[in-house]
């Protein structure tokens, strides 16, 4: 009889999950906790789902019903709202799912993934991958976000045929950049394996198939190169507006020194 397919889905509810602050979850959400560190905790419930909670703001679930997954969702929301930064307006605005289900060999597609064992494992690397995709589509959309702002900014430029002179905004839009590439950086993980690879070729090349489907590398490139396009463009034109100011500042010096010896001169033969 051949298995049956089972869901994976992932939800990316806020920008971090502080898992120390997270005290009593397993009675609150009437779960047992089988792994907890700084960085994750994952529960099995009575019905045999499987919840995962990741410190860079995502919750993932393993055969979890979708109304159970938002009720546990808003629960974790409302009851530990202080354990949590850049909790999102819409909970359930950034998500994805993946069917699961087990196969004679390994085979990840996008519609379907097939592993020879559901153990706990295998679930919890593919609800890892899974849930830094959706952080990546968060980023992905804040990065556009960005670029259309930053297009609308040189449009204006290129239209007026002049560099602004106020440059608050443009200084405020860059330090916006910075701190998206470095909260890319340091909240997402997702050059890093996790240390039981190591030790098991199997559950590492579900993670590398896994991993390269979701274009998890090649995603994260593309973040950092936009933003660092942003950035440098963005710096010239600040460095640029700087040299202007800095050139009419010289310029009325002079007019200054100028002034000053005329005035002299005059006083001299007065």
């Amino acid at each position: 009889m051949p298995s049956k397919k089972q869901i994976i889905a992932a939800y990316r509810v806020a920008e971090k999950i502080s898992i120390r602050n997270l005290n009593n979850i397993e009675l609150i959400l009437d779960a047992t906790v089988i792994r907890r560190s700084s960085e994750e905790i994952e529960l099995h419930t009575s019905e045999e789902s499987r919840i995962y909670i990741f410190n860079f703001g995502t919750v993932a679930f393993f055969n979890c019903p979708k109304i159970k997954q938002r009720q546990i969702i808003n629960k974790i929301a409302k009851e530990f709202n202080t354990a949590m930064t850049g909790l999102q307006i819409d909970l359930f605005a950034i998500s994805d799912t993946i069917p699961v289900k087990i196969g004679d060999t390994l085979e990840v597609d996008f519609d379907l993934v097939k592993i020879p064992e559901l153990n706990n494992d295998a679930l919890r690397i593919l609800a890892l991958l899974l849930s830094h995709s959706v952080v990546i589509d968060y980023y992905e959309q804040h990065v556009e976000n960005l670029l259309e702002l930053s297009n609308v900014q040189f449009a204006q430029i290129k239209k007026r045929w002049r560099i602004p002179r106020e440059t608050q905004k443009l200084i405020n839009f860059l330090v916006e950049c910075m701190i998206t590439k470095q909260q890319i950086i340091t909240n997402l993980f997702v050059l890093d394996s996790p240390d039981e690879l190591w030790e098991n070729p199997e559950l590492d090349k579900i993670y590398k198939e896994m991993k390269k489907m979701l274009e998890i590398s090649s995603r994260f490139k593309a973040l950092d190169y936009i933003l660092k396009l942003i950035q440098e463009n963005l710096s010239i034109i600040v460095d640029l507006s700087s040299t202007r100011s800095n050139l009419w500042l010289e310029f009325i010096i002079v007019v200054l020194i100028v002034v000053e010896t005329f005035v002299a001169i005059v006083a001299l033969y007065r």
